[in-house]
């Protein structure tokens, strides 16, 4: 069965894109223990390599430019250690990229897939 996945992402403090894929019922079954690690994300402090500054990071999902490693923030990598890089590789095919990234994943809803006529 083929499911459509769409997921929203903030590019840049309220600047949302979203994308929207078709995927197997394996791909979903696959990506799914992310998707529900992303939902129990907490904010944590994070610490600047260069300084002693603190700050509060809450992004979830911070890739590409939006990751701020001035301020210590984490990679979905470290955020979601559990979880395989081929799986992080998979999920983030299904994500709307923009040209610096993003950091948050704001939400992903799921539906089955069905066929549409395009009229214009």
């Amino acid at each position: 069965m083929m499911y459509e996945i769409i997921v929203v992402a903030d590019t840049n403090d309220a600047d949302y894109r979203t994308a929207v894929n078709k995927i197997s019922a394996a791909d979903l079954a696959l990506i799914r223990p992310l998707i529900r690690a992303i939902g129990e994300f907490q904010p944590y402090k994070g610490k600047s390599p260069t300084s002693n500054y603190e700050s509060m990071n809450r992004s979830n999902y911070p890739v590409g430019e939006c990751r701020r490693d001035d301020l210590g923030e984490k990679s979905p990598e470290e955020c979601y250690s559990e979880i395989s890089p081929e799986i992080h590789e998979l999920f983030q095919e299904f994500c709307p990229w923009e040209e610096h990234g993003f950091h948050t994943i704001e939400s992903i809803h799921i539906s089955p897939l069905v066929e549409r006529e395009k009229l214009l």
